[in-house]
């Protein structure tokens, strides 16, 4: 590796590491301070904002080091655990932003009942899962076996991604056909509330997937070559961090609920330091 591109790399993941890091924790510590965030689709933000930190906050820097002893000094037993820690902070991110999709559709399949039917212990449960799910995916996707299968089971992830999102405008589009049919009945004005709610968080989760599927996919295509590896270390992760810096921007752009908790928070901590 030449040093400009040494240099490029170590000082951009550097930046990229602190600012995903304070961004990723200021959308986590805004959802904790507040009770009334901590439910359905704001617990899995939560749970992809913590997968998201551990990206920033321990792989990033792992990554850094390893690429600044580019030698037999870092050993093929750090380049194997920092792999191991690396995939699993990935998968856990892009497995939040899979049950994102599944809430959002199962949430679209019924949007006038799913808050009353959906508990804050199903949601739990759920990241229970994710994360489970991830630390064994990463784990296997390190290994000359799972090696075998990586790209195929992204491929499938990222075509599952796409239809699944063409399904959710699908049926967002169907449920505005039904409402305008029942136009003048006393349940319009709060079922058009609900839809345009549900519709702007599957937007939301639209853009999320969209920007993580656009750092994934070279490497996605790059696994089906058989460069994978070699591109990763040089360039490749580089790329895949990015979507846990981008992330929590997205949710703060896209979330008007969020921003203002976000400054009522802010306010209320400055008051408390002027006491």
């Amino acid at each position: 590796m030449t040093e400009p591109k040494l240099v490029f790399l170590v000082v951009f993941n550097s930046v990229l590491s602190v600012f995903g890091s304070l961004m990723n924790l200021v959308v986590a510590f805004v959802i904790v301070q507040n009770p009334n965030l901590q439910k359905g689709l704001n617990l899995l933000l939560l749970s992809l904002c913590v997968a998201d930190f551990m990206n920033c906050a321990m792989s990033q820097p792992m990554y850094v080091h390893a690429i600044l002893n580019n030698s037999d000094e870092t050993g093929s037993i750090y380049t194997l655990v920092f792999t191991i820690i690396a995939f699993i902070t990935l998968h856990a991110s892009t497995t939040n932003l899979l049950a994102m999709t599944l809430y959002r559709m199962k949430a679209l399949s019924r949007p006038f009942t799913h808050f009353l039917l959906v508990s804050k212990k199903q949601v739990l449960i759920s990241i229970a899962m994710v994360w489970i799910a991830s630390i064994t995916v990463g784990v296997f996707f390190a290994t000359d076996a799972g090696k075998l299968v990586a790209a195929y089971f992204h491929l499938a992830m990222t075509l599952a991604w796409i239809a699944g999102y063409a399904g959710l405008f699908w049926l967002v589009k169907q449920h505005k056909t039904k409402i305008i049919s029942l136009e003048g009945s006393p349940t319009t004005q709060l079922q058009t509330a609900s839809l345009r709610y549900e519709s702007e968080a599957a937007k939301t989760s639209a853009i999320l997937v969209a920007s993580s599927l656009a750092c994934f996919f070279p490497d996605i295509v790059l696994d089906f070559m058989g460069r994978a590896d070699e591109s990763r270390m040089a360039w490749g992760f580089t790329v895949l961090f990015m979507s846990s810096s981008i992330n929590p921007c997205l949710i703060i752009w896209r979330s008007q609920q969020f921003r203002q908790v976000l400054g009522k928070t802010v306010r209320d901590l400055r008051q408390r330091q002027l006491k």
